[in-house]
């Protein structure tokens, strides 16, 4: 699904802008989604286990995230 395809459609159509220090996390965040939706519809998987990837995926990703946008503000106030 894209964005445009969400609903309720989002309020703001404005693009979003990904800042260059977080596009290698992003692009990497994304693959890995795409290759756990096939493993798992390959795996013929349901309910908890499910739950339990994609947790597991967004829980990595945000502590990468974080730990990214953290070292931006810092670079940020110094520079």
């Amino acid at each position: 699904m894209r964005i445009d395809q969400l609903q309720p459609a989002p309020t703001v159509a404005e693009p979003l802008e990904i800042p260059v220090q977080l596009l290698a996390s992003v692009r990497r965040h994304q693959a890995h989604l795409t290759s756990l939706i096939a493993s798992m519809r390959a795996a013929g998987m349901a309910g908890a286990a499910i739950d339990a990837s994609v947790r597991l995926l967004v829980d990595s990703y945000a502590h990468e995230l974080t730990t990214a946008i953290r070292s931006m503000m810092e670079a940020e106030r110094h520079g």
